[in-house]
């Protein structure tokens, strides 16, 4: 495991890397600029770091790795601590986004991705965390799925073309298209982009 050293500032929201993948790694000494970082490679030291009750991660970032249910366990596993990460899936391999979002995933960025979209998308992510605890503090309650907002597929405007349920969208590939999944029935598709 790899922790960020004690010249860390403190403040910084914390960040739990599980990506082995060296486009992701890059990115890692600009995120140290701006969060305290951990990474892990193995997922039973990732579970094991998630399930600390010391852990304080903000936000997990995570490609899918080979043994996708290996990975869905940490992600469910994240979400089932007192204070749940936001879960930020990285990967190219689209066709497991539904189960990754079922199991937990907040949002996804595609592979490849260039280091000033990771970075919009944590700001983003931050944002809307941040908007979650001061709603909470106000005591205003609304629908969540292992903290992931459930009417966000309601507010896609798009329904699956397999089985008409409301879609979610995944990641944008241009100004006119996206990606969208059905996590009714698990099917991914790319269709015109519909803005919120």
């Amino acid at each position: 495991m790899s922790v960020d050293g004690p010249l860390t500032p403190p403040g910084k929201p914390e960040i739990f890397v599980l990506d082995t993948d060296p486009s992701t790694t890059t990115h890692l000494l600009r995120l140290r600029e701006h969060f305290h970082v951990t990474t892990e490679e193995s997922m039973v030291a990732a579970v094991e770091y998630l399930g600390r009750t010391t852990s304080k991660c903000q936000f997990l970032i995570s490609d899918i790795c080979a043994n996708a249910e290996e990975t869905f366990r940490v992600f469910r596993t994240a979400k089932s601590c007192a204070a749940p990460p936001t879960i930020l899936v990285t990967t190219a391999d689209v066709q497991q986004l539904p189960d990754a979002l079922l199991s937990g995933g907040d949002a996804v960025l595609l592979k490849p991705f260039p280091p000033n979209l990771l970075f919009a998308r944590l700001g983003r992510l931050k944002r809307e965390r941040d908007n979650r605890a001061r709603i909470a503090t106000a005591h205003s309650f609304r629908r969540f799925h292992s903290g992931r907002n459930v009417v966000e597929a309601e507010w896609s405007g798009v329904h699956c073309p397999h089985c008409n349920a409301a879609a979610t969208t995944l990641d944008f590939l241009s100004h006119r298209r996206a990606w969208y999944a059905c996590l009714a029935c698990k099917k991914v598709w790319i269709a015109k982009r519909i803005e919120r």
